[in-house]
């Protein structure tokens, strides 16, 4: 793997993000001109404030490993520095710049695909929302290298957070995991760092459940998968949007992982392994070859 800073081009607030590069072993090996790679972009989680790059190198070594894509982990900026929308523009203008250099990087851009978790489940939708936007932009202004363009072609969200107009007790109560996998007072610590100054909850750029169709249709690809998890908060909103998805005609793979509850994917393994985990990575990432 390796690492390249990339400058903040999307929104009004200037800096840069770090994009950590996951690759098959034939990447460094291929002739420049040979053999261009499917192009997977991936936001982390962590409640907008917390994580890096690399808290999803397991997920981003399985889709290497079964699909030959170039993996692309965002390093987004974190609120309260940083708070909304700071983080999805980041991802927009990750996802610009590596299209933009997709020759230098032997990147076949028009096999993109977002994944994300949480948080980043959430940006999978919002910065495509942005991106389409953005997109729309450039092109009234006649600013756009149509072949620097490339195409989203599928979306994989694992437990995102997409109705943002739910407090967290409304979320809490319809969870059927009684007990808290974090204490109450963090989860607001986490919301009014990112929601600084209060928006609109209903804005599609928080809540992309509540998107309207024809931004839904147009903005986000034909081909999606959603995993959801038992024991979550955010359970009932992200099989309420999986729905939705396919009432717009959208093929939308995915099931919901039972007996586990938010986040169970990353929890510590090395003594018993994690047969969910590795079932729903398996899956997910088989949907993307």
């Amino acid at each position: 793997s390796f690492t390249r800073r990339t400058p903040s081009t999307v929104g009004d607030i200037p800096g840069s993000s770090n994009l950590l590069f996951y690759t098959p072993s034939s990447y460094f090996h291929s002739p420049s001109s040979c053999k261009k790679y499917p192009l997977l972009i991936n936001f982390h989680g962590g409640g907008y404030t917390i994580g890096n790059a690399a808290d999803d190198a397991r997920w981003a070594t399985e889709v290497v490993k079964r699909t030959g894509r170039v993996v692309v982990s965002v390093e987004y900026r974190l609120a309260p520095s940083y708070p909304f929308p700071t983080g999805i523009e980041d991802c927009v203008s990750a996802t610009m710049y590596l299209w933009k250099h997709a020759q230098e990087l032997n990147l076949d851009i028009e096999r993109t695909a977002f994944s994300g978790f949480s948080a980043g489940g959430n940006f999978c939708y919002t910065a495509a929302f942005r991106l389409h936007e953005e997109l729309k932009r450039l092109r009234n202004e006649g600013k756009v290298n149509e072949e620097e363009v490339g195409r989203l072609v599928s979306i994989v969200s694992f437990y995102p957070a997409v109705d943002w107009t739910k407090t967290r007790a409304e979320r809490q109560a319809s969870n059927p995991n009684f007990t808290p996998i974090i204490n109450p007072v963090f989860g607001t610590l986490f919301d009014d760092a990112y929601l600084y100054p209060r928006p609109d909850m209903s804005s599609p750029s928080l809540s992309p459940g509540l998107a309207p169709d024809e931004l839904l249709r147009d903005a986000l690809p034909k081909d999606l998968v959603i995993i959801t998890c038992w024991g979550d908060s955010l359970l009932v909103e992200g099989e309420e949007f999986r729905e939705r998805l396919r009432g717009l005609g959208k093929r939308v793979d995915g099931y919901v992982a039972q007996g586990v509850v938010h986040g169970w994917d990353k929890w510590p393994s090395w003594w018993r392994g994690n047969r969910e985990r590795d079932e729903a990575y398996k899956s997910a990432a088989e949907s993307l070859r």
